[in-house]
Formats: structure tokens, C-alpha cells, sequence
């Protein structure tokens, strides 16, 4: 069997901002909030699975356009999410609701699709997304709140060969107790990382996350179990919202995060997602930049900074072979 991973977005969450005439809002580039699915091939070249992570805006449009995914080869057999935020989950009814009646027409059982995420976004989802969660999702990760740099128990996937590992991280404004405002009283940590190892290969999807996860960068004994997990891929897919590091505490990393970790982490390729350009104001260096300038601007660093492997940002479409 062989197995891809196929990009279905790669903004953050304003994707073409309303009002906007930066490079970016006015490029060409197809636009979709961050997202990626694990596709696996039968011989014959069919898809015989599908594990999608995450369902923001864009992303079923972005679906509908993959070669794997068109009339009947169209199927969804899990949705793993990394957290509750809406540009995360917006087309979670959307998705659902087609596979629901896509089963019917072609005969299949029209069950709920198994959903994979922690209690902390399962809550959210039960608070805003109560009919899709109840009527066309079932969860199916154990109840935990671990702080990030713990090990969750891999997915329940009937896939021989692959396992997919969530890794609990840091995102402060999605670690907090379904109903609560950020920087609420209570603390429960809703966020996911994931591995993902086949037989050839192994991608980490390390979105969102925070400009606090200092520990990917300088471990303790406590995370060094998970940051080996993380050390070594051969696809590093990680949040580089903004290009400067803001000196304050912000809720996205930037570049410069991004150079600190793969520093640590040492993947082979590194592809830059949920960019925005807009964080960062105009006149400075990242706002309004296109895929291919933000390729061409981190790829020089990545070079004079002597890091392992290669950095581009990817176009929604992409697939690479695991």
C-alpha cells in the first residue's frame, strides 16, 4: 500500500483578509486554512483510506480538487483534529454531512466517522458544533488533559503499517475549558501534535502551537521521549505565522521559532504552514509575501543558518509519498 500526504491548506485563518491589497491576498495562490489528509493507496492505485487533519475553511473545496478524492474514489474514514479553533473545524458539518449522504448513494453503512482529538476540543465541539458532533462524529481518544511534551496513546487505526501518535502541545488560547475566555482560571490542555510513521517514512504535523514551546528547542528529561518522536522526520509541517519573533508572548510562532526548532529537531524537509503575512505590518519583512517568496526568503536563511535538509512553503494540492 502506499501512502501520501496531501496538503489541503496552508493559511491562517483570515486566508484572502477582507479589505486587503497585499501580495498575498491579491496573488494567485489557492488559499485554504492548514490542513493535510493521509491518503493510502490500494495496487491498483484506488483510495482505500482516509484520514483527514483538520477542517477549516477551504479545505472540502481543496478535497473536491485532489485526483485522489473525485466521484466515487470521494471517502473520509476518520478526522483527526489538532484543536478546536474554528479555522481548525468550520467545515466539519460541511465534509460530514457529504460523506453521510455520499455513503448512502453508494450503498456503504452510513455510520459516524470516527473523530480524533482530545477531551479538551471534543468539549469545545459539544458546546458549538453540538449536531455534527452528535449526529456524525464519534470520538474515540480516551479523556486526558497532559501538559505539552507528553506522549498520547497512538490512534485506533485499522492500517496496517502506519501509526499516527498525537503529542500533546502548547497553544494557550485553545488550552482552556470549553466556554471559557482566554486567560481564563482553568488550564486543560486540548492540543495536538502528530506523528505520523510508515514503513519508508515518518511526517510531523506540528500546528498550532504557541511562541512558549521552549522545550522542542532545549528539552528536559521529561520531554526527551517526545521530542525524539519529533526529532527526525523526513516532513516537518510547523505553524510559521509570523516572520519576527514578537518579544511578547503571542498564541503562533514565527520564523525565527521555526530556525530554534528544526535546529533541535532536524527534519529533512520542513514545510512552512498556516502563514499569513499580515501579523508581522506593512513594510516588514513577511507581510503580503506569496508561497514562493516565502520560500525563497526562508530557504536563504535556512542556508546561511547551516541547518539540515531543505525549507520551502508548499501549495495546496501537493502531495508527498511516505
Amino acid at each position: 500500500m502506499k501512502h501520501l500526504l496531501h496538503i489541503n491548506g496552508l493559511d491562517g485563518p483570515l486566508l484572502r483578509q477582507f479589505g486587503c491589497e497585499c501580495g498575498r491576498c491579491l496573488g494567485p495562490d489557492r488559499q485554504a486554512n492548514t490542513s493535510a489528509s493521509l491518503l493510502s493507496l490500494d495496487d491498483a492505485g484506488h483510495t482505500a483510506h482516509h484520514l483527514l487533519f483538520d477542517a477549516g475553511h477551504g479545505v472540502v473545496d481543496s478535497l473536491n480538487d485532489s485526483p485522489y478524492l473525485q466521484g466515487p474514489a470521494a471517502r473520509l474514514d476518520g478526522i483527526a483534529l489538532t484543536h478546536w479553533h474554528p479555522d481548525h473545524v468550520a467545515e466539519l458539518n460541511r465534509l460530514c454531512v457529504a460523506e453521510h449522504h455520499n455513503r448512502r448513494q453508494r450503498g456503504r453503512r452510513a455510520g459516524r466517522v470516527p473523530l480524533y482529538a482530545r477531551a479538551g476540543t471534543v468539549a469545545w465541539l459539544a458546546r458549538e458544533q453540538s449536531h455534527v458532533l452528535r449526529t456524525y462524529l464519534e470520538p474515540r481518544l480516551p479523556a486526558e488533559s497532559e501538559p505539552p511534551g507528553t506522549l498520547l496513546p497512538p490512534l485506533p487505526l485499522d492500517l496496517p503499517g502506519v501509526r499516527v501518535t498525537p503529542v500533546s502541545i502548547g497553544h494557550y488560547t485553545a488550552d482552556i475549558a470549553a466556554g471559557e475566555s482566554s486567560g481564563g482560571d482553568q488550564t486543560v490542555f486540548s492540543t495536538a501534535a502528530y506523528v505520523i510513521a510508515t514503513e519508508r517514512a515518518k511526517a510531523v504535523l506540528l500546528w498550532d502551537i504557541d511562541s512558549e514551546n521552549e522545550w522542542l528547542a532545549a528539552p528536559d528529561e521529561a520531554r526527551a521521549t517526545a521530542l525524539d518522536l519529533l526529532a527526525g522526520a523526513d516532513f516537518l509541517l510547523i505553524d510559521t505565522t509570523f516572520w519576527h519573533r514578537p518579544r511578547r508572548r503571542v498564541t503562533h510562532p514565527s520564523f525565527e521559532n521555526v530556525l530554534r526548532y528544526a535546529r533541535m529537531l532536524k527534519p529533512r524537509r520542513t514545510l512552512l504552514m498556516h502563514l499569513s503575512g499580515h501579523p508581522d505590518g506593512p513594510g516588514n519583512p513577511g507581510y503580503g509575501w506569496t508561497n514562493a517568496e516565502w520560500t525563497a526568503a526562508a530557504s536563504r536563511i535556512w542556508a546561511a543558518s547551516d541547518l539540515t535538509g531543505t525549507v520551502m512553503a508548499p501549495s495546496v494540492g501537493m502531495a508527498f509519498e511516505l
